[in-house]
């Protein structure tokens, strides 16, 4: 009896122990530490619902409960994000990427799409055998890849500095991807998946004690959820109410907890509190030569060569020539016009405002920085004629360069050479970035910048017209945010003349002269709108005269909407059954797009 007593006390000890072990483990854990442990308890929520819902239904072919088990399982991911992007940028692109082949044209590699984007427009399809087996796969690939990631988390410690930067990213993920609908066109669950996305954020700060920034947060969500239209939704009055003031009470949160910021690879500042305050891009990650900063020497010495004809050989022609600085830097001419004037080019000259904030150059994306595009630029036989090294020794014989090179590249000499001629002039239109608009200053605090029908507009162009999934904020280019490292080309289906009833798609065919894969026919590079007022006329190849023009291009699903039927076409072919008054709120707000 005595032994029976002495083994019940010995377990009851053993279990006190072993949860006071537990407890005190739990309570020693940092924050970060804490945080880790959460996603590990998300991402097994996320395998419950793919493995035991979303796979059971379409076994079963429960196309109900497909959609259902499909819609809660990527609210869930949602939720995680903000790690997912971060921490797994790589395996994130395989659960929620864009539904278009990627391909890496070094290694001749077509990289098929997978995830949640291509499970939706396969649910959202008529099923079929065939995609309703191909849905099937993309589920047990789904398994394979969240199995990856808490394989590779397990390896992983993280830091308060990269938690923080990451909830940061998530914020202008959501304020420019989240509430257009860009990952989810179909099912239209953007305000939905962007409470979500909120609410992995809020799940985060209860480690860290502010209960203003949680009651914020909860705020936010609460108006997504009592605001739910898709069309209807004021994206303006969210941006500027709830995720850019949540942003800077991050920031004072992370200040307050003396955690640094961290360098995560995106092209803004680091300490960026908003995507439309003036300092918000570090112009410098931009740069293809990392050695080579821009500097207001090297702005100076590119606006000067800009303006000269000495980089033609002719002596008879400078980049100024074709880009106007009173029409940002276009021509206002149909396509650009050649050396010899009887001879125009194949395609509408581009504005340089905000050009520097690309990753690739040219309507068909040929030159990877703005060094290579001047270096193209210049040795166009039929724009400038020209050379770089005979362009360097004209520079070098001419004595009136020679303060401005040695200013710039703190060379005594003041010597010009091809490379410093190519970077001044990337300087110089680096440069050409002010975010002076009226749309910039409404977002900075200046909330009479804008009249109703432009803010009317500015809803419109992130919502229900869908503009903004394609031209993203703030850039309003194909250049995504909020890493920014990489600018889209899309299949749009442009005619060759303003013609809605017997169109004809342009005979460029943009991307696919150069690498000839059948995804890139007649694919052209997103430009920026940003001062698009006063670039007309539009498109590559000039073909609309007027933004009425292109909005109603755009309003009868391109291509496909006027007769011109491409396999390809990446806009969608739905027409975005805008009436005549948001329309003009739309072209409204593009206006109020340009800077002062």
């Amino acid at each position: 009896m005595n032994s029976i007593k002495k083994t019940i006390a010995l377990f009851s000890i053993i279990i006190i122990t072993t949860s006071l072990t537990l407890f005190c483990t739990m309570n020693n854990q940092s924050s970060e530490e804490k945080v880790k442990a959460s996603f590990d308890q998300e991402l097994l929520k996320l395998q419950a619902v793919v493995d035991d819902k979303l796979l059971n239904a379409v076994t079963k072919k429960n196309e109900a409960q497909i959609k259902t088990a499909f819609l809660e399982s990527r609210a869930q991911y949602k939720r995680m994000e903000y790690y997912m992007e971060y921490f797994f940028p790589t395996t994130a692109v395989l659960i929620n990427g864009a539904p278009i082949d990627e391909i890496e044209l070094g290694e001749n590699l077509i990289e098929n799409p997978t995830g949640f984007q291509v499970m939706e427009e396969l649910i959202y399809d008529t099923p079929t055998t065939e995609n309703r087996n191909e849905l099937l796969n993309e589920v047990k690939k789904m398994q394979l890849n969240l199995q990856r990631v808490a394989r590779y988390n397990e390896q992983y410690t993280i830091t308060n500095a990269q938690l923080f930067d990451a909830m940061r990213l998530e914020l202008f993920r959501i304020t420019s991807l989240g509430i257009t609908g860009f990952d989810t066109p179909t099912a239209l669950q953007s305000l939905p998946e962007a409470a979500a996305a909120l609410e992995g954020i809020k799940n985060v700060i209860t480690n860290y004690d502010d209960e203003k920034l949680v009651n914020s947060l909860k705020d936010a969500m609460s108006f997504l959820h009592d605001n739910s239209d898709f069309n209807s939704f004021n994206r303006l009055d969210f941006m500027t109410n709830h995720l850019q003031p949540i942003a800077a009470q991050l920031d004072h949160l992370r200040k307050q907890l003396k955690i640094t910021t961290a360098s995560s690879g995106s092209a803004l500042n680091d300490d960026a509190t908003s995507l439309f305050q003036k300092d918000a891009f570090n112009v410098n990650k931009f740069v293809s030569n990392h050695t080579e900063y821009i500097s207001k020497e090297k702005i100076a010495l590119g606006k000067l060569l800009f303006n000269s004809n000495v980089l033609s050989n002719g002596g008879n022609r400078s980049c100024a020539s074709c880009h106007h600085e009173n029409r940002a830097f276009t021509d206002g001419l149909v396509t650009a016009q050649g050396l010899n004037t009887n001879k125009v080019l194949l395609r509408n000259t581009p504005t340089l405002m905000y050009a520097g904030l690309q990753r690739a150059f040219f309507y068909d994306l040929k030159a990877g920085s703005l060094e290579d595009q001047a270096l193209d630029v210049v040795h166009h036989k039929e724009e400038m004629d020209g050379s770089l090294e005979q362009a360097a020794v004209r520079i070098n014989n001419a004595k009136s360069y020679q303060a401005a090179f040695s200013e710039a590249y703190k060379d005594p000499k003041g010597t010009a050479s091809p490379w410093k001629i190519q970077h001044a002039l990337a300087a110089y239109i680096r440069s050409l970035s002010p975010f002076s608009s009226r749309v910039d200053k409404y977002m900075q605090g200046d909330k009479k910048q804008l009249n109703a029908q432009e803010k009317e507009g500015f809803n419109l162009f992130m919502g229900k017209a869908k503009c903004g999934t394609c031209h993203f904020a703030p850039l309003f280019n194909g250049t995504q945010a909020p890493l920014f490292q990489k600018s889209e080309a899309e299949v749009l289906g442009v005619p060759s003349k303003a013609d809605t009833a017997n169109a004809v798609i342009d005979k460029d065919l943009g991307r696919y002269e150069l690498n000839p894969y059948p995804q890139y026919k007649y694919a052209f590079k997103t430009t920026s709108l940003r001062n698009i007022a006063k670039t007309a006329p539009y498109m590559h190849n000039g073909v609309y005269k007027t933004l009425e023009e292109v909005l109603d291009f755009y309003n009868r699903g391109g291509g496909a909407g006027i007769g011109i039927h491409l396999d390809n076409q990446t806009l969608s072919a739905d027409p975005l059954q805008l009436t005549p008054k948001e329309t003009k709120s739309i072209i409204s707000f593009l206006k109020a797009l340009d800077d002062q």
